[in-house]
């Protein structure tokens, strides 16, 4: 779901894009233009809906269906561990920023 598909369902939206420039890969790779965003029950914490665009978005998008396929909530992303440095660990630190400010953790900070 899309953040205005989530509201029109219904539900209480937490909603947050996040900058690949808070993903320690995109660094290494020195693209880090594009975004992840998740879309979340903000009652539940149930992700309802992920958007990426960047580079390796292809690659990790697939992680995000199966986690909806599933009724993922934010802290299953958020207990993951993603192999380190990867792309899919912008779906952590996602689902972190609905906690803590990612820019601010050692794993993300400019």
């Amino acid at each position: 779901m899309t953040e205005e598909e989530a509201v029109a369902a219904g539900h209480p939206c937490w909603c947050k894009a996040m900058p690949l420039s808070l993903v320690p890969r995109a660094g290494a790779l020195h693209d880090t233009r594009g975004f992840v965003k998740m879309v979340a029950d903000a009652q539940t914490d149930e992700v309802l809906g992920v958007t990426m665009l960047g580079s390796g978005a292809a690659e990790v998008i697939h992680e995000a269906a199966m986690a909806l396929h599933f009724r993922a909530r934010l802290r299953d992303f958020i207990e993951l561990v993603p192999v380190y440095p990867t792309m899919a660990e912008a779906l952590k630190i996602a689902a972190l920023s609905r906690y803590k400010d990612p820019a601010k953790l050692s794993c993300c900070a400019e």
